[in-house]
């Protein structure tokens, strides 16, 4: 019987990305099943190869760049129905908040998501999850909070455990998005906090809150996210969209790993995410964007903190419509002025794995899993000014390749 080839070997790679804009140009990657083994000059991996009598199978690869598999670590990508009139009332100069009080927004959404059986969920979450593989993301975070009830919000994380069938992998956490119209608040807020969290937590390993005036206060998020902490979750959060409300400070105190937007972002706040070597600062430009924000994310104030900026798309049907890591990217230049490619690169890479504790991934280097984006460019400069171009050339997910 003939052995199969668990060995695989990804001969002459153009160039290779590196953490903190490091280039391996030339390199051969050398694949023993979902991990990589060795990072090499193809005549060294060759030799060793041969010597181990291992059956092995060769992929020329000199026309393109390799990166690590993007991972992103912010998104809202399980619903069902579109809200495109909403970009055309913000166009028209509805505030986004205003579109939440008027019943939009979120509330819509969460309509649609009760309605939608779980198969009409698993096939929307499988359509946009290839979308994302199409683009080279092999890891994605996916959030509840489109229920607003125990029942749909456990629908929600059932479908996400069934999409783990799905090649990329995925990052459940459980999301406290508002509190539905008409209910009592406190014993709203009570029943999560007493039911939900204890009992969601075998099925996410993240919470997160959205801390916005109107949405949730100061004091209810404190309420809320201790609770999640004691429960065992790891947690983010979204805070200074729109208002700062104290977030930061919050996210200090319970040891957040991640806060999220970050368009008002005083220096004491700023001071507060750099001194603290344990909290990663997340943007979201495409939602700035598309609700046509003159706020801007605060990522200059955090320049002196690069290994922990990330940068991720808040795929969701309202505020951010784009799954796309390299409209992301692009916007990361046209809108932050960030003018170092690798900086933005680290962004979708290494520094969003180290965040998510995921530090098997993020960076192609020996024991690392195999995953990978190929590119059709010269250089990964070209990636935020190529944007909107079709330049992935190949996909490998766990040491396979995977059809996008």
């Amino acid at each position: 019987m003939m052995a199969l080839a668990t060995n695989h070997v990804l001969k002459n790679i153009r160039k290779c990305l590196q953490p903190g804009g490091k280039v391996l140009d030339n390199i051969s990657i050398w694949i023993q099943g979902d991990r990589i083994h060795a990072v090499e000059s193809w005549e060294r991996i060759q030799s060793d190869i041969e010597q181990s009598g291992n059956p092995y199978t060769v992929r020329d690869c000199s026309a393109w760049i390799a990166a690590p598999g993007l991972i992103d670590c912010h998104t809202h990508l399980l619903f069902a129905g579109s809200r495109e009139g909403e970009l055309y009332a913000r166009a028209r100069g509805t505030p986004y908040l205003e579109i939440l009080r008027q019943g939009g927004g979120i509330y819509r959404t969460v309509e649609a998501v009760r309605s939608a059986s779980e198969e009409e969920l698993i096939e929307n979450g499988r359509y946009y999850l290839d979308m994302a593989l199409s683009y080279g993301i092999t890891t994605v975070e996916i959030k509840t909070g489109y229920g607003l009830d125990y029942s749909t919000e456990e629908k929600m994380l059932r479908v996400i455990n069934r999409l783990n069938a799905h090649p990329v992998d995925i990052v459940p956490t459980f999301l406290v998005h508002t509190v539905p119209r008409g209910l009592d608040r406190k014993a709203y807020i009570e029943e999560i906090a007493a039911k939900w969290i204890p009992s969601f937590r075998d099925r996410a390993e993240w919470f997160d809150l959205f801390l916005e005036e109107g949405v949730f206060s100061l004091k209810e998020a404190e309420f809320l996210s201790t609770h999640a902490r004691d429960a065992g979750y790891h947690l983010g959060l979204h805070t200074n969209q729109v208002h700062d409300i104290g977030g930061i400070g919050l996210a200090d105190t319970l040891g957040m790993r991640h806060v999220d937007h970050l368009e008002v972002l005083s220096d004491e706040d700023a001071h507060r995410i750099r001194r603290n070597p344990e909290c990663y600062a997340v943007f979201l430009p495409a939602a700035e964007a598309f609700v046509f924000s003159d706020r801007i994310g605060q990522i200059e104030k955090l320049l002196d903190i690069p290994d922990r900026l990330v940068l991720s798309s808040d795929f969701n049907p309202g505020s951010s419509p784009v799954l796309s890591p390299y409209f992301i990217m692009a916007h990361a230049v046209l809108r932050y002025r960030l003018h170092d490619p690798f900086l933005i690169l680290d962004a979708y890479t290494v520094n969003p794995a180290t965040m998510l504790y995921l530090d098997d991934r993020g960076v192609l280097a020996p024991g690392k899993k195999a995953d990978m984006v190929f590119m059709q460019l010269d250089a990964f400069e070209q990636i935020p000014y190529w944007a909107g171009t079709d330049f992935v050339q190949g996909v490998m997910k766990s040491g396979s390749w995977v059809e996008c």
